[in-house]
C-alpha cells in the first residue's frame, strides 16, 4: 500500500532553524495521518519519498520527490494582518495563508498544516467572553466568515498526498485509510459529568435551572415539559440524573465504549456539586464496561491555578484510577501555550478541549487527532489533542444561530470527517439518555451515530481504545516518544 511507504523531508539551505522545526512538525504530523514512516534527514531512504522544501529536487536524489515552495512566515515576523485566500481544488474550496508559487502554482502545503493545527491564527486574538475563553465571534471563521464544517488542515493534508500519490497528473483528494483493519472511521464518544444526582436539594436547584433555559435559550415546549416534569419526580424521591449505569446497559447493547469526564474539585459556583467519591460505585463501573476515565478540569485549574496535577492526584486517590486525558471544564482555557504547558506537565496523553462552545465544527480544521505545538520550545507537545467537533451544546446553539436543523449540522459534520480520513474526532454529550442539558432531539442524534455505526463503518470508542489504535502511526513519524498508555 503507497501510504506505508519511507519518506523524508529535506531543507534548502536558506531555510533557518525556526521554520525548519515548524515546518518538520507539520510534515510529521501529515505522514503520522497517512501511514508514513519517517526516515531523518541524512538517513538513507532507499525507495521512499522525499518532500523538498525549499529546494528542487536533485538527480543524484534517492526515491520520489516533489518540490515543496516555501512560502510560510511566522506570524511574529508579519507586520501586516494576515487574510486567508480562497482557492479552488479538486471541486473543494481551501483557504491558504500564503497563497500559491508563481511558477509551479502550488501552495506550501506544510506551511498551511503548520498555521491550521498550531493554531497561530488565534494566538494573537484578545477577546476573550463572559467565561474567560476565545469567543467563536473572535475566530477565524467568524471574521473571515469561513465555515468551520469543512476540515480544512485536511484536505491540505490530502492535496499534498495526491502530488505524492499521483504526481499532480489529475486533481484529487485521496482519502486517507485506517489503522485498523475492522474500522474505517473512528469517533471518541464522551461525557461530561457537568450535573449527577447527589441529593435532592442540589438536583432540584439543577432542573429549577434547566427550566429557565429551556424557556429563555432553547425556547423548547417539549424540553420545559420533561424539566417541569422532573421536578415533581425528584421530589417524589426519584434519582434524577444518575445516568451511568442505564448507559453501560446502552453501550453494550449498541456496541460502543466512551469516556467520562469527571471533576474532582469544587472551588467555584460555575463547578458540578459533587466529587468523584459521591459518583465511585457508578465510575468504576464504568471503569469495568471497558469506558474510560478522564479528569474534567475544574473552572478555575488553568487561567488562575495552573494545576491540573493536583486534581488529577485527588481523583487517582478518589477512584484508584489515573485519568491518562482531560478536558477543561466549560472548554476554559485563555491562552493556548499556557494551558498545554499546564497538560503535558500534568502527564496526561491526551486532551479533548479544543472546540468552541457556540459552533461545531473543525476549530483547527483537523478532522483528526495531533498533537499541538510548542511555541516555547519550537517542537510537538507530548501529549495528543483530540479535537471535540461535535457537542450536544454547540450543535443545539448551531441549530439556533442558522435555523438549520441540528441533526443535518451533525451529519455534515461526521461526513466530511469520514470523507477525507480516519477520524479521531471527539463527541461530548453530556448526559444523552436525560435532556437535562440539551432538548430530546439532540440527545437522540447521539443514539442515532452509535446505531449506525456499522452502516457508516466507524466505531464509537472511549479516549484509551483509540490511543491503543493509533499511537504507533505517531510513533512512525517521529512524534509522541516519550507517550507510553502502559506507563
Amino acid at each position: 500500500m503507497f501510504g506505508s511507504q519511507a519518506i523524508q523531508l529535506k531543507f534548502g539551505d536558506e531555510v533557518g532553524p525556526r521554520i525548519r522545526a515548524r515546518i518538520s512538525y507539520a510534515f510529521r504530523v501529515f505522514a503520522s495521518i497517512y501511514g508514513y514512516r519517517v526516515v531523518e534527514e541524512g538517513q538513507p531512504l532507499g525507495t521512499g519519498v522525499s518532500l523538498f522544501y525549499g529546494c528542487k529536487p536533485r538527480v543524484s536524489d534517492d526515491g520520489i520527490g516533489v518540490f515543496v515552495p516555501a512560502r510560510y512566515r511566522p506570524r511574529e515576523d508579519d507586520a501586516g494582518e494576515r487574510k486567508s485566500a480562497r482557492c479552488r481544488y479538486a471541486d473543494e474550496s481551501i483557504f491558504l495563508f500564503f497563497g500559491t508559487d508563481d511558477s509551479t502554482h502550488s501552495p506550501d502545503w506544510l506551511g498551511e498544516i503548520f498555521e491550521w493545527l498550531s493554531s497561530d491564527h488565534e494566538r494573537s486574538i484578545i477577546q476573550r467572553d463572559s467565561i474567560g475563553r476565545i469567543p467563536f465571534s473572535g475566530s477565524i471563521f467568524s471574521a473571515e466568515q469561513i465555515s468551520p464544517r469543512k476540515p480544512y488542515a485536511m484536505l491540505v493534508m490530502s492535496w499534498l498526498q495526491n502530488m505524492l500519490q499521483n504526481r499532480g497528473r489529475v486533481e484529487s483528494l485521496p482519502r486517507a485509510t485506517s489503522p485498523a483493519a475492522d474500522s474505517e472511521h473512528f469517533v471518541v464518544s464522551s461525557h461530561d459529568i457537568d450535573f449527577y444526582y447527589t441529593t435532592k436539594l442540589s438536583a432540584l436547584a439543577r432542573l429549577l435551572k434547566n427550566l429557565a433555559v429551556s424557556i429563555a435559550e432553547f425556547r423548547s415546549w417539549s424540553s420545559c415539559v420533561w424539566n417541569a416534569r422532573c421536578i415533581f419526580k425528584t421530589l417524589a424521591g426519584k434519582r434524577v440524573g444518575e445516568y451511568l449505569p442505564g448507559l453501560i446497559d446502552e453501550s453494550r447493547r449498541y456496541d460502543f465504549r466512551s469516556t467520562v469526564f469527571v471533576v474532582s474539585e469544587k472551588k467555584h459556583r460555575r463547578d458540578p456539586e459533587y466529587l468523584p467519591e459521591d459518583l465511585a460505585s457508578h465510575l468504576l463501573a464504568c471503569e469495568s464496561a471497558e469506558f474510560s476515565l478522564g479528569l474534567h478540569g475544574s473552572y478555575k485549574s488553568v487561567i488562575e491555578e495552573q494545576n491540573l496535577l493536583r486534581e488529577a492526584i485527588a481523583m487517582k486517590a478518589a477512584l484508584g484510577t489515573k485519568p491518562l486525558g482531560t478536558r477543561q471544564h466549560w472548554l476554559r482555557f485563555g491562552d493556548h501555550q499556557q494551558f498545554f504547558e499546564v497538560v503535558e506537565s500534568s502527564g496526561f496523553v491526551y486532551d479533548s478541549t479544543l472546540g468552541f462552545a457556540e459552533a461545531a465544527g473543525f476549530r483547527n480544521g483537523a478532522c483528526f487527532a495531533f498533537p499541538p505545538y510548542d511555541f516555547r520550545n519550537e517542537k510537538a507537545h507530548e501529549f495528543l489533542e483530540i479535537p471535540l467537533v461535535l457537542m450536544d451544546g454547540n450543535i443545539a446553539a448551531s441549530s439556533r444561530a442558522t435555523g438549520e436543523k441540528a441533526d443535518a449540522i451533525a451529519d455534515e459534520i461526521l461526513k466530511e470527517s469520514r470523507k477525507w480520513g480516519w477520524g479521531g474526532i471527539a463527541a461530548d454529550w453530556h448526559n444523552p439518555l436525560e435532556p437535562l442539558q440539551v432538548p430530546e432531539e439532540i440527545n437522540q442524534i447521539f443514539w442515532k451515530c452509535v446505531k449506525n455505526q456499522s452502516h457508516n463503518r466507524e466505531k464509537w470508542v472511549s479516549a484509551s481504545q483509540f490511543m491503543t489504535r493509533c499511537l504507533s502511526r505517531y510513533h512512525n513519524a517521529g512524534l509522541l516518544g516519550g507517550v507510553r498508555l502502559d506507563a
